[in-house]
């Protein structure tokens, strides 16, 4: 009778007790329904129980946590039978770990972390995460449900935790979750989009596994039915799980662009859709997550190898193209334009072809035709009025077309000389660049010199050309002077704001680098050195901003020291050292050039290209020149501690910066090697790992056979196979499939790696007889290298040595693989397979035949229409004879004959 007095406990007033008399009434209740649940042998009782559980599991939390955790657990493991009891416990699990702060229900004064607390306790034990997983295999529409919604939970609560365990229980587990997107019911289907959000993040193993299990078919196939772009949020889910899959993942990159799901994206631009004028929330993010899913094929951070082909395919399904034309629809919004022309810079950025093409796209809104990307640049420069993330994203598409495009540069310098200014009255590249260049809008202003400064990026050629350029600064006045006289005079001008500062003085400081003939033009502009040193030696400001201004003129000085021609005797290379000693100090010049190197903004810009701004107030620094600074920033400090003997004025700047260039050069493949070793160990785990797995298929497969023939002795001739002996089999081929795909994966990475090996090794050897022909100039600095050539030499062969190794064990593992899949295929002919092919291959023969027949129909048909053909050629062919025989009639009765008779010859 103790359940009915627990029963009880539901039906008393609440209003008679004070708050402390129902909390302890409260705990009574989920003490006594804990013993129920534990104790009880009829199922409603257990039930009833759970029920109970459920109704107090938000306003007691705490309680029926640690109370009835392990109880609830034992039921998902163990309850089986009663599908109604096990959604129960799925429920009030599910209230436990979740924690609502707007309801009211909930229980007040708890620690934050509580239901991440019950989660972690839940999953110690790893069988009942197990135990959940198999309940998304219960076909109830209920349980499914509730079980999906569970999983949830518990990986938002812990995420990485969660993934582990998953992948635990083998590919299996990921593909239970994968078939749930086939699920008819759209509320499970929806709810496993949802699942599979969190479960692919930043995970790439099961995001391998989602991809191999026809994840991105059914993505598309969703996308599709749901109305793609224009589709609701179900759309959105899609696309969040389609970018956490190809995020940071170069296989399923490739795995994406090999299956030509890039040609699918084409589908979703379509221009009905995009020039539509009214936009809705949900479609403008529909738009800025494929947008985002183009970006994350073609981005800069990825490899050479995979970017390259990403950008080749979506040029020729017409991606591109259709990104081009949304360039021209007014009715886009800003936010949606600005991420267009971003997508369109990755996808361009160091592609000639596409270069070329995005260079020879018009705009033909305008009253005369002029390319798209002058009248990008003019709304860059001009468009105070416009948002602030369309004009960056303009310029970072002008950096991207710039890009390794020496043809692109070449007609943006034409533009700045001022033959070619005089030649035309329409604004051109080079007159919107200086315009915005001496412009008091500080965007305008930055965007500029950021632009000036990649056109004449690593090429001295285009450097020595812009000198030649000179402004007339006030139209009374015949003077004109060069850009780098009204450069200085820009830095010293004291309305001359931060922003415009720091742009100048980058620009300035990429025209100078390996530039002698910039330098000596610098160093002849009046007040330049004096301006550098000023701000050198002001005293440190509390402000950071002056504080980079100040680091970045001692980076331009120094490259005044580094990359002097002595043709301006008072500032030779000896005349700014002595200056550096006597007015700065060696010690506060490298002080406040070090500056920059410390500085967050150096940080953020040099983690990738793309350019990241969310208001005018980051306009600092851009990736190319923090680049530059990396590079140059040591050769200027070994400099200042490097001089010529005997008084001979050699370049041991120039070739200090070579050895740093070979340093930096050997840094960069020693990481690269670092990151093929780490690469070979997770090869190697792998490798064992896929060995365990086809030991234990080995086994099960023995077990299976051995019980196959217990069943065959224990039962008569005619007896059909067991049906749980086919599933076992299926499942069992299923996983070797998965182990094949992931061998084959593996022997293409490591073709890949002995490829980028071999050119890795080559890359030395050109190294080390450059080094060579520099020996007479730098000692000591070629027995370093030397030794570190031959360590870097060794290294690659022991790595060749184990890819090799890797190799062979892959390939046997593969025969291995083929010889139990043989096995497998003889022991599913043994259950029946065959009669099913039979009957498949009966539907071909009779579709052939129907086939054969249709096209006898047809042939016959087309003889009668040649039969036919030919008959109405002869007949034409007697009319004409007639024709002409009536002509001549005419002719010799003297009668007049009609123009057409006469042409007919001149028609022949």
């Amino acid at each position: 009778m103790a359940f009915l007095r627990g029963v009880s406990l539901f039906s008393s007033s609440a209003s008679s007790t004070t708050p402390v008399n129902e909390a302890t009434n409260h705990q009574e209740t989920i003490e006594r329904l804990c013993d129920r649940l534990q104790l009880a042998t009829r199922i409603e009782d257990r039930r009833d129980a759970v029920r109970g559980l459920k109704g107090l599991s938000k306003k007691c939390k705490l309680e029926v946590g640690t109370q009835s955790m392990i109880l609830l657990a034992n039921v998902l493991r163990g309850d089986r039978t009663d599908l109604d009891l096990i959604q129960l416990a799925l429920e009030t699990l599910t209230n436990v770990m979740t924690y609502e702060a707007d309801n009211s229900e909930e229980q007040p004064n708890l620690p934050q972390d509580i239901t991440v607390q019950f989660t972690e306790l839940f999953v110690k034990n790893k069988e009942n995460v197990h135990a959940a997983l198999d309940l998304i295999e219960e076909t109830d529409f209920n349980v499914r449900r509730a079980a999906i919604k569970f999983l949830t939970i518990l990986l938002t609560n812990c995420t990485k935790l969660l993934q582990d365990i998953t992948l635990e229980s083998g590919p299996m587990g990921v593909s239970k979750l994968v078939d749930l997107l086939q699920d008819e019911r759209e509320v499970i289907r929806n709810d496993a989009l949802l699942l599979l959000q969190i479960l692919t993040q930043s995970n790439a193993n099961i995001q391998k596994i989602v991809s191999f299990e026809n994840g991105f078919e059914r993505l598309f196939e969703i996308l599709s039915s749901e109305g793609g772009c224009e589709g609701g949020v179900i759309v959105q889910d899609c696309l969040t799980v389609l970018l956490n899959l190809l995020k940071n993942n170069a296989s399923n990159q490739s795995y994406f662009r090999e299956s030509s799901f890039i040609r699918r994206l084409v589908d979703f631009f379509e221009l009905n859709s995009i020039g539509d004028k009214r936009w809705s929330t949900q479609k403008i993010t529909n738009i800025h997550l494929l947008l985002q899913v183009i970006r994350t094929l073609v981005s800069p951070t990825n490899s050479v190898q995979h970017i390259t082909p990403c950008q080749r395919t979506v040029s020729q399904c017409g991606l591109l193209h259709r990104l081009c034309v949304m360039l021209t629809v007014s009715s886009i919004p800003a936010d949606v334009l600005a991420e267009t022309i971003n997508t369109i810079g990755d996808i361009i950025r160091g592609n000639s072809e596409n270069q070329q093409f995005f260079g020879s796209v018009m705009n033909t809104t305008s009253d005369s035709q002029q390319p798209i990307l002058l009248s990008l640049l003019y709304i860059m420069v001009t468009g105070e009025k416009q948002s602030f993330p369309l004009r960056i994203s303009i310029l970072y598409c002008f950096q991207c077309y710039l890009y390794k495009n020496d043809y692109g540069k070449s007609i943006v310098i034409q533009t700045l000389l001022p033959q070619s200014q005089a030649a035309t009255s329409q604004y051109t590249f080079g007159h919107l660049l200086i315009v915005g260049y001496l412009s008091k809008d500080i965007v305008a202003s930055w965007c500029s010199s950021i632009a000036l400064s990649h056109v004449i990026a690593d090429s001295q050629q285009f450097k020595e050309a812009i000198l030649q350029v000179v402004l007339a600064t006030d139209p009374s006045q015949p003077d004109v002077k060069t850009l780098m006289d009204i450069s200085v005079d820009l830095l010293q001008n004291l309305n001359s704001s931060f922003h415009t500062r720091i742009a100048i003085l980058t620009f300035l400081c990429t025209w100078l680098a390996n530039c002698t003939l910039a330098v000596q033009a610098f160093l002849s502009s009046q007040n330049s050195i004096s301006y550098l040193i000023t701000q050198i030696c002001a005293h440190s400001s509390v402000d950071d901003r002056e504080i980079l201004i100040q680091s970045l003129c001692s980076f331009a000085f120094g490259l005044c020291l580094v990359f002097n021609n002595n043709q301006i005797s008072t500032y030779s290379t000896e005349s700014l050292e002595r200056l550096i000693n006597k007015r700065i100090g060696v010690e506060l010049f490298q002080e406040k050039l070090e500056i920059l190197s410390k500085s967050d903004h150096y940080a953020k810009a040099l983690r990738k290209p793309q350019l990241k701004l969310s208001k005018s107030n980051d306009m600092i620094l851009d990736y190319e020149f923090a680049r530059l600074y990396k590079i140059l920033e040591g050769s200027i400090s070994r400099a200042l501690t490097t001089r010529p003997t005997d008084g001979q004025t050699k370049p041991p700047d120039q070739t200090s910066l070579m050895l740093a260039q070979y340093a930096e050069l050997i840094q960069q493949q020693s990481q690269q090697i670092a990151a093929y070793q780490q690469q070979e160990r997770q090869f190697f785990e792998e490798r064992n790992y896929y060995q365990t797995k086809t030991a234990e298929l080995e086994q099960s497969l023995q077990a299976l056979r051995d019980e196959h023939l217990q069943l065959q002795s224990s039962s008569e001739p005619k007896q059909t196979p067991d049906d749980g002996l086919r599933t076992l089999c299926e499942q069992q081929q299923a996983e070797l499939e998965y182990l094949r795909n992931m061998i084959a994966y593996q022997q293409q990475q490591f073709y890949q790696l002995s490829q980028t090996t071999v050119r890795l090794e080559n890359g030395v050897e050109q190294l080390s007889l450059n080094h060579t022909e520099n020996q007479n100039i730098q000692n000591d600095e070629q027995v370093a290298l030397n030794a570190r050539i031959t360590e870097l030499q060794t290294k690659l062969n022991a790595s060749d040595e184990r890819c090799a190794t890797q190799t062979s064990e892959n390939s046997r593992l593969q025969l291995e693989n083929n010889i139990l899949q043989e096995k497998l295929t003889n022991e599913k002919r043994k259950v029946g397979i065959l009669e099913s092919l039979q009957g498949q291959l009966q539907e071909i023969i009779d579709e052939k035949t129907s086939l054969n027949n249709e096209y006898q129909k047809l042939n016959a048909n087309y003889q009668q229409n040649i039969k036919e053909q030919n008959d109405l050629l002869v007949l034409c062919s007697t009319y004409e004879d007639q024709l002409k025989t009536c002509r001549n009639l005419m002719q010799s009765a003297g009668l007049i004959v009609p123009n057409f008779l006469i042409e007919m010859d001149n028609t022949e």
